[in-house]
C-alpha cells in the first residue's frame, strides 16, 4: 500500500509540474518607418526601439521589418490601423487624410517635451484614438523645414523660380510667388542637374542622404515649422497589453521625447557644418525681411491647414484656438 501511494504521490507531482506554466514569450510588435532605416529622420524609431528593449526585457520586443521598400510611406498610417504591422514611425504629412488635424503640429513652436506639458500632447492623443491609433511620443525633436536653392536669394520673394514642393512648402512657396513643382525625391538630383527647378523644399538634416548637397548652392537659413513626426501604436493590440507594460510604453514615449530632442540638436550642428564644407552657402535676410519670410509661413501654412480641413473644424468646436493656444 506504502509503494501505491509512493507512487501516486510521485505521479502527482510529474502531473503538476507539467501542468506549471511555462515562462511567456515576449510580445512581438512589427514595425516601420517611413524613411530607410539609416535616414537621419529614422533615429526616433530605434531610439523607442532601444528604450523598449531595455525596459521592456522578456516582455515586449519590437521586431523592425523595414522602410519604403516594405510599405509605401502614404500607406503605413492604414496598415497600422488595419492590424498589418503593430508600431510605426510615422508623419503626419503621410496620414493627413486619416487623421487631418495631426498636421498641426508643423505649426507648433513648443519642443514635444512643452507639448506634454501645455496639454498638446492630450489633444493629439485623442484624436489619434478616434481612429484606433495609439500617439505614444512625438518625435521632431526640434527639427524643422528649410529652402535650398541654385541661386542666391537676397529677400523673400520667390518670383520666377520653379521650385520642388511636399504639401508642406506648397503655401509658402505659392505666396512667395514661387512656381512649385511637385516631385518625387528619387527624381530631385536630376531635376536640380538638368535646371528644370531652382530649388527644393526639405527638412534641415537629410539632404546628403540623396547626394543634393552637390548641387545645391544655398540654403535658407531661416528655418521654419516643426516636424510631425510621431510614434503610433495599433490601438488593440496596445489595449491587449497588461497594465503594467501599458504604463511603462508612454513613460518611454516620455523619454523618447527627450531623448530625440538632445539627438536632433547636436545633428543640426553637424548638419551646418557639413553644408558649408561642401560649399554650400548660407543666406541670412535682414531682421525684417527674415520676419516677414517667417511670418509668410506660418500664416500661408495656417490658412492651407485651416481651409483643407473645415469639415472636421466644424465638427469641433474650439479644436483650432485650443490648438493655436497650446501649441506655441
Amino acid at each position: 500500500m506504502k509503494h501505491v501511494c509512493a507512487a501516486f504521490v510521485s505521479l502527482s507531482l510529474l502531473c503538476t509540474a507539467g501542468l506549471a506554466p511555462a515562462k511567456a514569450d515576449p510580445v512581438v510588435l512589427r514595425g516601420i518607418t517611413p524613411w530607410q532605416a539609416d535616414y537621419d529622420l529614422s533615429k526616433a524609431f530605434f531610439t523607442f526601439q532601444e528604450l523598449v528593449h531595455e525596459r521592456l526585457k522578456g516582455k515586449v520586443e519590437i521586431k523592425y521589418l523595414g522602410g519604403p521598400e516594405v510599405q509605401q510611406p502614404n500607406d503605413q498610417f492604414e496598415a497600422l490601423r488595419n492590424g498589418v504591422v503593430d508600431i510605426i514611425l510615422g508623419a503626419a504629412a503621410y496620414y493627413r487624410a486619416d487623421v487631418p488635424a495631426a498636421a498641426a503640429v508643423q505649426f507648433t513652436s513648443k519642443p514635444p517635451s512643452e507639448l506634454r506639458t501645455s496639454g498638446y500632447y492630450d489633444i493629439m492623443r485623442k484624436l489619434h484614438a478616434e481612429r484606433g491609433v495609439v500617439y505614444l511620443a512625438n518625435t521632431a525633436g526640434g527639427n524643422k523645414f528649410r529652402m535650398y536653392t541654385l541661386k542666391e536669394v537676397t529677400k523673400p520673394d520667390f518670383s520666377g523660380m520653379k521650385l520642388r514642393v511636399s504639401p508642406v512648402y506648397l503655401p509658402l512657396v505659392r505666396a512667395l510667388g514661387g512656381t512649385p513643382i511637385s516631385i518625387a525625391p528619387g527624381e530631385v538630383y536630376t531635376a536640380l542637374e538638368r535646371g528644370a527647378i531652382d530649388g527644393y523644399g526639405w527638412t534641415y538634416t537629410g539632404i546628403g542622404v540623396f547626394g543634393w548637397q552637390e548641387k545645391t548652392k544655398f540654403v535658407i537659413d531661416h528655418p521654419f515649422y516643426s516636424l510631425d513626426g510621431a510614434i503610433l501604436m495599433n490601438q488593440a493590440v496596445y489595449d491587449k497589453l497588461p497594465a503594467d507594460v501599458k504604463k511603462t510604453l508612454d513613460e518611454i514615449g516620455i523619454e523618447t521625447e527627450k531623448r530625440v530632442e538632445k539627438l536632433i540638436a547636436a545633428s543640426l550642428a553637424r548638419e551646418d557644418e557639413a553644408l558649408k564644407k561642401a560649399g554650400i552657402k548660407f543666406i541670412r535676410f535682414s531682421d525684417a525681411d527674415a520676419a516677414t519670410y517667417l511670418k509668410t509661413a506660418n500664416e500661408a501654412g495656417w490658412k492651407d491647414f485651416v481651409d483643407k480641413n473645415k469639415a472636421v473644424i466644424d465638427k469641433s468646436p474650439g479644436l483650432l484656438e485650443d490648438l493655436a493656444k497650446k501649441g506655441n
